[in-house]
């Protein structure tokens, strides 16, 4: 094999999404700036190089690390909206089944047994406000995010645009703080005898969300 062909080899259409992977795992240890591409490559089993060749350097390969999750649940997000608005009607639709709409398709993923989406949600929930990070969370979700704050004024009659978008913030932190393994959250339940699965927090999250919603329209500050 000449050099040529071995380099091309060595560049194959599978590395891209190994080296994300591995930026995946290696975030959801410790605080994504710290990691290095020689520490990922290791992890992929791949070289610095091949970084280079694919993303050109480290702030690319973590906004891609967001924009091919985001690209998955954009689509279904989408879906599930359009389904449910068809089925209803635009004007008539409901809080709570939004709510699901948007959060579970994320939360959904997090049950996959081998792991990988779980590793980029503890990378998400416990980056996610970081001034770099939360640029390409825009890029990546704020189209759809503006879908879901029209449907949710159309739902709540007296909820204000303002009001709609702390809502969707609100929302935001919720939805991924319950994804991160906090040791001090879990000491507090284990005091209490309360249930620290993952299970409760998932049933739970939705009704909370739907209500905190509600609240904010008798503000009438939007």
């Amino acid at each position: 094999m000449n050099q040529t062909a071995a380099r091309v080899r060595a560049y194959n259409i599978e590395t891209p999404d190994r080296l994300l992977d591995a930026a995946e795992r290696l975030f959801a240890q410790r605080n994504y700036q710290t990691v290095t591409l020689k520490e990922i490559a290791a992890e992929a089993n791949a070289n610095v190089g091949q970084i280079a060749y694919h993303f050109g350097k480290k702030e690319t390969l973590v906004r891609e690390t967001i924009q091919r999750r985001a690209g998955e649940l954009n689509q279904e997000r989408i879906a599930l909206l359009e389904q449910y608005e068809e089925l209803v009607g635009r004007d008539n639709v409901e809080v709570e089944p939004l709510v699901r709409a948007l959060i579970l398709p994320y939360y959904n993923r997090l049950d996959d047994p081998e792991g990988q989406w779980r590793h980029f949600a503890t990378f998400v929930g416990r980056s996610v406000w970081d001034g770099t990070l939360s640029l390409y969370m825009s890029e990546s979700f704020d189209d759809v995010a503006k879908l879901y704050i029209a449907a949710f004024m159309r739902a709540i009659p007296g909820l204000g645009h303002g009001a709609a978008i702390r809502g969707f913030h609100f929302l935001m932190a919720v939805m991924h703080a319950a994804t991160v393994q906090d040791a001090r959250v879990q000491g507090l339940h284990q005091g209490a005898g309360a249930d620290f699965s993952w299970a409760s927090y998932k049933e739970s999250v939705v009704p909370y969300i739907s209500a905190g919603f509600k609240a904010l329209a008798t503000e009438r500050t939007g």
